[in-house]
This record gives C-alpha cells, structure tokens and sequence, in this order.
C-alpha cells in the first residue's frame, strides 16, 4: 500500500504540479476547461493541487507589486518601466506586474473546483466512504480559504474586488450583475472573506484541515517527505485573525485562540513558534531551508525545480550574470537595522559582488545554485501569532504583555517563573503566560530579543510623569507594533497590508507616507506623499464594470 501512495503523488506532482492544463487554463479570459475531471476519488485531490499551481503564480508577483511601494525596495537601473511606474505610485493599465489576472485565474479556479466537487458528490451519494468524506470536506473547506486568502489579497493591493461564485465555464461580461458583484471597499471584501470561512457554502465552513500525510501513506503518515503538504493551504486561524485586525475587532477571540495555538504547539515541541534563544543563530533559516522550516512555517507557497515549479525571487533580487539586477533594499531601510540585529545583514540584505542585495529567501549557498529559484514564500508563519497576541492585547489595554511580547520577551520580563507568580498584575497577564516559562532551555524572549534588535520605548501608564490618554497609549503601541512589522516581514508581499490597516484604523494616510516616503530621493518626496495622501495607495486597475 504505502508504495501504490507514494506512486500516486509522484503521478500527481508530475501531471497536477508541473502543469495543470488539464484541469485549468492559465488565462482567465479564456473559457475554463469544463471537462468533469472530478469523476474518480482522486481526481479530488489532483484537482485541488491545479488550485495549488494557480498560487506559485501569484506568489512573487504579490512580493513585487507590493513591496515595491513600501519603504524596502527601490528598482534598479537595469529594473523594467513597469517596475518603475509602480515605485513612483503611477498606475497604467498595461503594468504586467499590477495586471490582477493570475489573482483572479486562482478565484475562478477555485469556483470551477467547487463546483464539480459539488456535482461529484451528489452523483455518488452513499458510494463515498467515510474517510473521503473527511477529506471531501477538508478539500471544500480548504477551497474556500484559498478563496478567501485570495479575495484579500485584492483588498490589499487594489481595495475593491469583483465578487463570483460562478465556475466561469464560458466567456461572460464582467458587468452581468447577476453573477458578478464589486466590492469596493477593504471592509466589504473582509466581511465577504469572513463570511467564507465561518458560513462557507453547502453546510462545509473554511475551518477544516485537509491530513495529508493520511491520504499521501495512510502506512506512516507523517513520513518527512510529504510534511510540507501540510503547509500548502493558508491556515484558517491565521487568515482569521488577520482578517479581524483589520476590521479592528475580535481582539479577545484573537487572544485566546493564539494563547491556545501556541500552548498547544510548545507542549508538542518546544522549539515550534517559541520566539528563544535558540532564534539568534537560526533566524535565517526561516527562509533558507527551501521548502519550510517546521519551527516557524505555518503556510507557504511552496515550489519544486525538480517539478518546473519555480519563481522569480532570485532573478529580481540577486545578481546573477548575465541576467540583470532588478530590484535592490534602499539605504533608508536597511539603516534601521542595527549591526547586531539578525534581520538585517544577516538575512534581509546580503553583499554580492560589491553590492547590497535582498538576501531573504536565499542564504550564501543557494545563490551559487542558479538553478534553484524554488524558494518558499511564506504566507504565515510563528511571529505572526506574536505579532496579532501582542496587537490583541494592546486593544484589550493590557499594555504589560503587549509590551513584553513586543520587546524582551516573558521570559526576560520575569527571569523564572517564580518572578512571574509573585510580580505579574493579575488584572495585566493571563495566567497562561506562565507556559511560556515552563520549558526554560525554549524561553520566550520577544520578538525583538530573538533578533538582537533595538527595543522599542513604550508609554509607561506606571510611571509617575504619564500623561497620555488610553486611546493615545494605545494608538503609541499600534505603531511600535507597525514599525516593529516593517523590520521583521519585508520582501514578503505582505506590509502594505499592515500599514494601510493601522492607517485606516486612525483615519491617517500620513501613517504610511511617514514610513515609505524617505526612501525616495529629495525631490521625488513631496510628489510620493501628495499620492499616498490623496487616496493614491491602492493599484489602480479598470475591473471592467
């Protein structure tokens, strides 16, 4: 049995990951191929890995039109206009790199699979067996994050989106209002994403885990080499927590639901999403491991060049001759690293032959594999959970832990758990903070301490000169946390949604052009700010209504 399985994926990753024709057109405009392709048990699941193939598509280019507008990344010389107009905020509707076809290929994708899921089990009714139906639903459930995960991103980098549930198997005009709905706002999107994973469709929510390792070798399911089919989906409580800081609300939700995650996955394995000591000479690894690095991998979208699944990370940021060097870290970025901090020299900017390059993704040995483009982009991974407990906590106005998990760390906060018992505030730390003692070799020493870096300073309601109000503390400790996610998540595609989220919470577009504009040249800077002021943050695309 366990070598038939093991047969069966290599088939799989051959036919579903290499190349996806079968199940689905690369171009959206084009008729999607409406053949019945879920007609057999597992078709569901080489379906479900064409969805996959749709998100290796969009992974750097996400990274690309977004970071390019934050404070990281600046074009080079050698960098194409389209590159260039995206930097400077001016949008054309011929931008390859701000072109939402690939984002939307994956939402019709996902719309075609649904429906022939759907289809596929009403004609065999009682024929599935227990255990397909658990994957059955896992496999819808999973749909609809990526579904959801992908309708966010559009909120992201565009702020309004155009709506469907329809499979799409003929050409259609985009302004039937029928099928198709324009959101036109980050909120509409969110709650529409929201009402995906806790309503979803046909009695399944976006809640389920689909077990690989089950399906894959029910014989050793946790065999390594099928591990990181665990990480292809977007995690369902991350993308909830995201989408719930963003709409500023569930703060005590988001709290107890990462409490739990991560008690559960310390007592599991210490090391896993425990921000210790342990980080200060394997931070690199979150990104040079190639496919995941288990201690902090949550979700990724994960390639394979012996599989043809590939991006252009490498190419875009590293010099490899002859092809040219596109895109570079600016000086004001990485000024804000200090030298010993692990995030800066050590993982997100390199030396290569004279110059600086973004050296995330890519550690010193796989830059003398050219070959390799294959890196992993993570879609979460373990300090998000930090980041979004530390969040939940400021609004909840405990500003002790917020703090703490911000900075030193519980564990540098209280050098043992005896401290902890006897100097914590009862009304400031949940008792469950005392776990984030107990295994002391894997202390929690802060997002910043992992690091080395720079600890913020933080209003202080103790002290005797306080003065701010909490509305005030609180909105001081909301941009700590903003700056504090600038240094740890560039290069992935994902800051712009964290600046524009605090932005909109205070109703102040100078929060992101504070933080982006002094990257640009002297005389490039009042022109950046006036866009960013002016409401010019989002990609401006035609969507055809």
């Amino acid at each position: 049995m366990k070598k038939i399985f093991k047969n069966i994926v290599v088939v799989l990753m051959v036919f579903s990951f290499a190349g996806c024709e079968n199940y689905f057109n690369t171009d959206p405009s084009d008729i999607i191929n409406s053949e019945d392709y879920v007609s057999s048990q597992s078709e569901m699941y080489s379906g479900y890995l064409g969805i996959i193939t749709k998100l290796q598509d969009v992974g750097d280019q996400l990274i690309f039109m977004s970071d390019i507008r934050a404070d990281f990344m600046e074009p080079t010389a050698d960098a194409p206009q389209d590159l260039w107009q995206l930097y400077q905020y001016n949008y054309s509707q011929t931008n390859e790199f701000a072109d939402p076809v690939d984002i939307y290929a994956v939402i019709i994708a996902c719309n075609d699979y649904l429906a022939k899921m759907f289809a596929y089990r009403e004609e065999i009714g009682d024929a599935m067996d227990s255990a397909t139906e658990t994957n059955y639903k896992a496999l819808i459930s999973g749909t609809l994050r990526i579904k959801a995960w992908t309708y966010f991103q559009l909120a992201k980098q565009y702020g309004r989106a155009i709506y469907f549930d329809d499979p799409v198997t003929e050409l259609k005009d985009v302004s039937d209002n029928a099928i198709f709905t324009e959101l036109t706002s980050v909120e509409q999107i969110v709650d529409k994403c929201l009402d995906l994973i806790d309503n979803g469709v046909n009695g399944i929510d976006g809640t389920l885990e689909m077990n690989w390792g089950d399906w894959l070798d029910p014989e050793n399911p946790t065999d390594g080499q099928y591990q990181h089919w665990q990480y292809i989906t977007p995690d369902w409580l991350c993308l909830r927590c995201e989408l719930l800081v963003t709409k500023n609300e569930g703060w005590a939700w988001i709290k107890d639901q990462i409490l739990d995650r991560l008690l559960e996955a310390f007592y599991e394995d210490p090391y896993v999403y425990s921000l210790n000591a342990g980080w200060n000479s394997n931070y690199y690894r979150i990104f040079a491991e190639g496919t995941y690095y288990r201690r902090s991998a949550i979700s990724s979208i994960i390639y394979d060049y012996t599989n043809n699944q590939t991006n252009d990370l490498i190419t875009y940021f590293g010099k490899r001759y002859p092809a040219k060097y596109l895109i570079r870290p600016t000086s004001y970025a990485t000024s804000k690293y200090s030298d010993s901090d692990r995030r800066g020299r050590y993982t997100n900017f390199l030396s290569q032959d004279g110059d600086t390059v973004i050296g995330k993704y890519h550690a010193n040995y796989r830059w003398r594999q050219p070959y390799q483009s294959d890196a992993s982009i993570p879609l979460y991974r373990g300090h998000d959970l930090h980041f979004w407990l530390a969040e939940a906590e400021n609004h909840l106005g405990y500003w002790q832990p917020a703090g703490t998990l911000l900075n030193e760390g519980v564990a540098g906060r209280f050098p043992d758990q005896g401290e902890f018992d006897r100097n914590n505030d009862p009304d400031q730390w949940d008792a469950r903070y005392r776990d984030f003692l107990l295994h002391r070799s894997y202390n929690n020493i802060g997002i910043e301490g992992v690091v080395n870096g720079d600890f913020f300073e933080l209003p202080d309601p103790s002290a005797e000169d306080y003065d701010l109000t909490e509305a005030e503390r609180i909105k001081a400790y909301d941009l700590a946390l903003l700056d504090a996610m600038l240094l740890e998540f560039p290069a992935e595609g994902r800051v712009m949604g964290m600046l524009f989220r605090m932005a909109n919470r205070y109703n102040d577009m100078s929060i992101i052009a504070d933080r982006v504009v002094p990257k640009y040249p002297a005389g490039m800077q009042e022109t950046i700010r006036e866009k960013i002021m002016n409401g010019e943050f989002f990609i401006d695309w035609e969507l055809g209504l």
